[in-house]
């Protein structure tokens, strides 16, 4: 089983809508997927849960016992009454995909993580328990749903909740949007994952053998980047053709994500190349998809079909990203 997440600090680069439609090509492909919404906005769960459902999951999610939600299972941990619990996974195609709802009280989990990362490198106990309380819940929800892959959705910043995810997944992924903020956002991304990496070894080298045994490696390999085009640009940039800001995202990439990663060590960085695929716009059928709760590949039948080969487009589109992600992360 493979942990991954899709990550970069800029918001509005198609994070969700890639889970979401890279999660059903998997499916496709045979594989089965959890699908772990750690974003506090909860846009991953408002995409599979009916409005009523949810309001009744959000509801309940801060009750002594409730299997709702993410923050359900991690409330105990962080009020200090216990550990994990466990979450009841939402299931979608048969199974083949999985889904831990996400909670806006997610905020107060990251709240507790940056005290917690400052006990770790203290070697205590209660740093330890927080600090891994949601790789522990995947872990237990990655056993029951018994996933091929794991895929975090996480919400566009470099906090300590994200931190916590990247330092638990096996490989990393950087959408990209076709806007020069995105391109910014991608220094902060190697800055802050170099940095994390290289305190979380300290933390796990000043712990205790028993100790090293329950924390997560903290070694995410750099995959690569996708370029996604879901949304139409703004402003004096908007016109500048798709090619010429391809060309500027190669070395970007290279000169701030890849080559951060590679001065702490080389094999973090997957080498066959940092573009690992692209998604074209599709205009009206990503809100469609939303409306209907499906992946923009299966909207036959719900919307005209005069969109129909443009279905068949995103469909052949998405299942060559996962093919792509099959083979670069062994899945």
């Amino acid at each position: 089983m493979k942990k991954i997440a899709l990550f970069n600090h800029k918001g509005g680069v198609g994070k969700t809508t890639l889970s979401i439609n890279i999660a059903d090509a998997l499916a496709d492909a045979g594989k089965r997927v959890l699908l772990v919404d750690a974003d506090p906005q909860c846009n991953l769960t408002s995409f599979y849960v009916e409005e009523a459902d949810l309001e009744g999951l959000q509801a309940n999610s801060d009750q002594p016992g409730s299997t709702a939600t993410i923050w359900s299972a991690l409330k105990p941990v962080v009020d200090g009454r216990g550990g994990v619990g466990r979450v009841d996974a939402w299931t979608v195609r048969g199974g083949q995909i999985s889904l831990l709802p996400g909670d806006v009280m997610l905020a107060d989990y990251e709240e507790a993580l940056p005290a917690a990362w400052v006990e770790c490198f203290a070697r205590r106990q209660r740093g330890y328990d927080v600090v891994t309380a949601l790789p522990q819940i995947v872990d237990n929800a990655v056993a029951e749903s018994n996933a091929d892959v794991c895929l975090y959705d996480v919400g566009p910043n470099v906090g300590a909740l994200n931190r916590t995810i990247l330092l638990d997944c096996d490989y990393f992924i950087t959408p990209v949007a076709a806007d020069l903020f995105s391109l910014r956002a991608l220094s902060t991304v190697g800055r802050s994952v170099s940095k994390w990496l290289k305190e979380w070894q300290t933390i796990r080298g000043l712990a205790t053998p028993a100790d090293q045994a329950t924390l997560p490696t903290g070694r995410p390999i750099y995959l690569g980047y996708i370029t996604s085009a879901f949304k139409v640009n703004s402003g004096r940039n908007a016109a500048m053709p798709h090619a010429d800001w391809e060309t500027r995202i190669a070395p970007r990439v290279r000169d701030t994500v890849a080559r951060e990663l590679r001065a702490i060590d080389p094999a973090l960085v997957y080498t066959g190349g940092n573009k690992i695929g692209g998604i074209k716009h599709f205009h009206s059928l990503a809100p469609d998809a939303q409306k209907y709760g499906v992946a923009i590949g299966k909207l036959r039948g719900f919307v005209n079909p005069g969109q129909n080969a443009n279905i068949e487009e995103a469909d052949s589109q998405f299942g060559t990203l996962a093919a792509e992600l099959i083979r670069r992360a062994g899945i």
